[in-house]
């Protein structure tokens, strides 16, 4: 007789009831309240449950583990593993694994998305109309300017900076960008301070560790143009956000476009309203086929940990 696997979801995955029937001798649990899961629902999962799918909104780490644990596996429903404090996992023998390719797509689409929106002022134009302001029809009214011709600095190339680069091929961009690796592509490779003083708009690609935090700080602001779009589709720790909203405030750049913020969600809601900054509360990969497709792997990843797969 197979044995039958007791999983825990640190949410209620998207399309859940439409994939289960995919697994056998599987029981899926998760957390069903519409708030964030609490530390202590997590500390019953992992001395109740062999598997746990975890989300990036509670940090894993020692607080949530009592002496007699059951989870052997656990499984981020993201790419992004920086909530875990790996070492200690590893030293009690649970094994991670996060999304590989799912979300790619999804989130090179929004980075396009939310440079398109700001050098055409789509949001700031939309506000204007809404706020009933709208009293003429100049030909410079919200006037921007075109992708056509811009250079696009990439920051991270890796399966998300890539998939931006083709995409934003068709808009007629120069490509440009740095990174610590794979510097054998069609794209031009260059310095990070090169990236910062040449691009028109530049977007964030890479992960979050103690080598990346404030990546952009006001050092890198600085050297970027006056004209300059910042967009952040990373971590919100990867830029110093305060120097940021400065410079923004100050003119220093043009605007910035982020899917991220430190903290998250933001605790001031005053930074939501400073003109030139387009804020959207970490939808990265919130497309519905891109979700469907990440719950399914989650799930299929974590069984594969636990010897089912």
């Amino acid at each position: 007789m197979s044995k039958t696997y007791k999983i825990f979801c640190a949410d209620s995955l998207p399309f859940l009831d439409e994939v289960k029937h995919l697994f056998e001798n599987v029981q899926i649990d998760y957390w069903p309240e519409a708030t964030t899961i609490t530390e202590d629902a997590y500390r019953h999962a992992f001395s109740n449950y062999e598997g746990v799918i975890t989300t990036h909104t509670v940090k894993i780490d020692s607080r949530l583990f009592n002496d007699g644990f059951k989870v052997k596996a656990i499984s981020s429903y993201g790419t992004g593993q920086d909530y875990m404090d790996k070492p200690f996992l590893a030293s009690k023998g649970i094994k991670i694994i996060g999304i590989a390719t799912e979300h790619v797509y999804s989130t090179a689409e929004l980075a396009l998305g939310l440079g398109l929106n700001c050098i055409r002022n789509i949001s700031t134009s939309n506000n204007y109309v809404k706020r009933g302001e709208w009293d003429n029809t100049g030909l410079t009214l919200y006037m921007g300017d075109n992708l056509y011709g811009k250079t696009w600095g990439i920051v991270g190339m890796g399966k998300i900076g890539v998939t931006l680069a083709n995409m934003l091929t068709a808009f007629g961009c120069n490509v440009i960008y740095t990174a610590n690796s794979d510097h054998h592509n069609e794209w031009e490779y260059c310095t990070k301070n090169e990236l910062l003083k040449r691009s028109d708009i530049i977007s964030l690609h890479i992960p979050l560790n103690e080598d990346t935090v404030n990546y952009i700080d006001e050092p890198e602001l600085k050297l970027m143009k006056k004209n300059a779009i910042l967009v952040n589709v990373a971590r919100g720790k990867v830029v110093n956000n305060a120097k940021l909203y400065e410079y923004l405030k100050n003119g220093a750049i043009a605007s910035a476009a982020l899917d991220v913020t430190d903290p998250e969600p933001l605790s001031d809601i005053a930074i939501a309203n400073i003109p030139n900054l387009l804020i959207t509360p970490h939808i990265g990969t919130a497309a519905a086929y891109t979700r469907r497709q990440m719950t399914e792997a989650s799930i299929r990843n974590l069984l594969k940990l636990l010897g089912q797969g």
